[in-house]
């Protein structure tokens, strides 16, 4: 599955020269590969499967190493992320029939593709481990496969989506996992994006690439960032910008202060010859209410958004151009 992301308007960006193509790229698709994960673990006592406790992220104390702080907070936090693989259908244009009697008939094939993305835990409850990450990701699936931090493959589910906000729970059950495995991982600590300053030093965690989980740091380059995602409509969102290396699979990770917490879901990149180091994250307290609604099971209605978000799940088919002609990886021509 590959996506364009729209250009951003050139009158938003008088430095650079005209003509530049400016495109904000979901880091999640275009990572295309063949195959699929081998089968999950499956265990047979379910009940202390269910009573085994997650542990929770340690909050990193700070020292004057900078270097040292990053290796702690990607040593407390690679446990609560997960690489994604979504594979999904979609129907693209059946060229062969268009010479064919069927042509007017059938004039699409439907056509399988795999992606890659990231997760992150947040909750553990009544069996299940809930993850969080971008609705891009995981959308059109039809299966989605996580793979936690000791490499083991399980089968996840949708549990709620809010779609204009690009956020997405899945979850797992316990009951597919060993009691090793449900040891090796942990929930992640939710931070106060609001509490962040220009400058402040971040760590992305993701599978970037689909290489697994790599680690890239930062700083804080702006805060509350207004960004269109789409030519179609004048919608925009609000997003933390970082010079942290935010690339395809990326997406859904977590952006990390150097105490560990949670502070933002990496969401997107600007790409151009002219642009370097320009990422965007959603600001984790800015969709807490969000992040509820999905944990009860619900996708997040119109209702329930700022009135700028425009559809419900499954109601807006043009928030991401399916376009297989280009990747993320064209924006550079």
């Amino acid at each position: 599955m590959k996506q364009e992301m729209p250009r951003i308007p050139n009158s938003n960006y008088n430095l650079f020269k005209k003509g530049s193509k400016l495109i904000l790229s979901a880091a999640t698709f275009g990572v295309v590969a063949a195959g699929s994960f081998q089968g999950v673990n499956y265990v047979v006592n379910n009940y202390n499967k269910e009573n085994t406790t997650v542990q929770s992220t340690n909050v990193v104390n700070t020292s004057t190493s900078s270097t040292s702080n990053v290796s702690k907070v990607a040593q407390n936090c690679m446990p609560s992320i997960v690489s994604i693989t979504n594979v999904s259908v979609s129907d693209v244009q059946n060229y062969f029939s268009m010479y064919g009697n069927n042509s007017r008939s059938n004039p699409f094939t439907q056509q399988e593709s795999t992606s890659v993305g990231s997760g992150v835990i947040i909750n553990k409850q009544n069996g299940e481990i809930d993850i969080l990450t971008n609705y891009h990701v995981i959308k059109n699936a039809k299966t989605l496969t996580c793979t936690l931090a000791d490499n083991t493959n399980v089968k996840a589910t949708v549990k709620g989506v809010d779609e204009d906000r690009d956020l997405a729970v899945i979850s797992i059950k316990t009951s597919d996992l060993s009691e090793d495995t449900l040891k090796q991982i942990a929930i992640a600590t939710i931070g106060d994006s609001d509490k962040l300053q220009v400058g402040e030093q971040v760590v992305a965690i993701g599978n970037a690439l689909g290489y697994g989980q790599s680690v890239t740091t930062g700083i804080v380059s702006a805060t509350n960032r207004s960004v269109s995602t789409s030519s179609d409509t004048d919608k925009s969102q609000s997003y933390i910008q970082t010079d942290a290396a935010i690339n395809p699979g990326n997406s859904g990770g977590a952006l990390l202060n150097m105490k560990g917490e949670l502070i933002g879901i990496n969401s997107a990149k600007l790409s151009d010859t002219d642009v370097e180091g320009m990422g965007y994250a959603i600001a984790i307290s800015d969709v807490k209410d969000s992040i509820n609604t999905m944990l009860q099971g619900k996708d997040v209605s119109k209702s329930s958004t700022q009135s700028s978000y425009y559809s419900q799940y499954n109601n807006n088919e043009e928030e991401y151009d399916d376009d297989d002609s280009t990747s993320p990886f064209d924006f550079w021509n």
